[in-house]
């Protein structure tokens, strides 16, 4: 097998990762794999500088050096973002080279036009990395969907929130508490927004679909809610009902021709494999049509499980030099509307103390045709205002209906004058 030729484009923490990793394996005497080539224009930072001094010959002097360098077989892109680098991928695809990417923010919004891009030019577009790291999920579903019609997937899918929440839940942390500690032992960014929002997890839940239906949707088209609203009272509610709040991206497809699909804080009960998952970690759960759950677990994130991702598709482009076909789309899925979705909803309700209050909510309800199943008053949290007014917290559990009935009712409820913050909403699938 003749060796493959990498240059890798941007020397972060991943592009330094990476070769950290090929360097390591260019050790072996059976080394199929060479660092070629290196693009970074910072080369005094702090991944990149001992690399420049100790190798200058492998820097590129301009991205048009590496793009026509005829020794260069595959472009490993670690620059992120969705300008310089969809540009660079391009053109990289149509010069000959194969490309491999960690970049779920370009995947997700232009995978449809890079990949049409790498088949006219017969080359790899890989990004094993884009989606929960080190976890193999990827690549398990392309093998997978061979033998398996795969009905859904429930996963979590940024480490970030999945670690905020741990120590909401664990150590009675508020969510800028736990915000900060992540951000201290380097989880989280300082600029959180696409983490908390769950943009991040969003991103990798449009790969996943597509590597399921063989259909591109747009990030927009999901529904999207994130983590930043939740407090300590919802953790305690979830622990007395036997569960866990996580964030949670969901596929689900059904036999109408259409997917459920969403990235929501979701509570679920604390027997389910996802449940018991804390920290920074990753999982993925696989629902087939004939076969039980497979759930994968492992670093979601990070240098050396990401780098490890990227030269697990390099190995692929190796040994499979002509590319695989992307996967076929059998029928054209249309997404369900969240509000034709079932949930058992849990609204908790911070307002000030008024008579008639539970008559208005009743008469909202039956007006819908939603039915209470329970209410819970929840007198540790309430407050003494400056004026003397009472502040009082409580929930209430609705039985299963769908979600745009309950929207409807928020509408209406969270306009009241007596309401200080808007309804927090827990779902639970149903």
């Amino acid at each position: 097998m003749p060796v493959l030729n990498v240059a890798i484009a941007g020397f972060g923490t991943i592009g330094s990762g990476v070769a950290h990793v090929l360097a390591q394996h260019s050790e072996h005497p059976d080394a199929k794999i060479n660092l070629a080539g290196i693009l970074e224009r910072d080369t005094q930072g702090k991944f990149v500088r001992s690399w420049f001094e100790k190798n200058p010959e492998l820097f590129y002097e301009s991205p048009e050096k590496l793009l026509e360098d005829p020794e260069v077989d595959v472009i490993v892109e670690t620059i992120g973002g969705n300008g310089f680098a969809r540009e660079l991928i391009t053109k990289a695809l149509q010069n000959g080279k194969h490309v491999i990417t960690a970049n779920k923010d370009l995947i997700a919004v232009h995978g449809a036009e890079l990949i049409e891009v790498a088949q006219e030019n017969g080359r790899h577009l890989l990004f094993e990395a884009a989606v929960a790291g080190a976890i193999p999920v990827l690549r398990l579903l392309k093998d997978y969907l061979q033998v398996q019609d795969i009905q859904g997937i429930r996963a979590i899918l940024n480490g970030t929130t999945n670690y905020i929440l741990s120590e909401m839940e664990t150590n009675d942390l508020s969510f800028e508490e736990a915000l900060s500690q992540a951000q201290d032992l380097g989880f989280a960014e300082q600029d959180p927004t696409n983490d908390i929002k769950g943009i991040d997890a969003r991103y990798k839940l449009v790969i996943l679909t597509y590597l399921i239906t063989g259909q591109w949707f747009a990030p927009e088209q999901i529904a999207l809610e994130g983590i930043d609203h939740l407090e300590l009272a919802d953790f305690e509610y979830a622990e007395r009902m036997g569960r866990r709040i996580k964030l949670i991206a969901n596929l689900r497809l059904s036999a109408q021709e259409g997917v459920q699909v969403y990235v929501l804080p979701l509570m679920i009960e604390k027997n389910d494999i996802l449940a018991k998952i804390a920290g920074s970690t990753n999982a993925v759960t696989l629902t087939g049509k004939y076969a039980e759950d497979i759930t994968l677990i492992g670093k979601g994130a990070g240098s050396l499980p990401t780098a490890s991702a990227i030269v697990s598709d390099l190995n692929k482009v190796q040994s499979h030099p002509e590319p695989f076909p992307p996967p076929a789309a059998s029928r054209k899925l249309a997404i369900e509307s969240m509000d034709e979705i079932n949930f058992r909803h849990t609204l908790r309700f911070e307002v000030r103390d008024h008579p008639g209050i539970f008559g208005h909510y009743g008469k909202i309800f039956e007006r819908l045709s939603i039915n209470i199943y329970a209410l819970e008053q929840l007198p540790q949290y309430h407050r003494i205002g400056k004026e003397g007014e009472e502040t009082v917290i409580f929930t209430l559990t609705l039985q299963n209906c769908k979600e745009g009935l309950v929207q409807k009712a928020l509408e209406e409820i969270n306009q009241a004058d007596y309401m200080l913050k808007p309804v927090v909403l827990l779902r639970e699938i149903v």
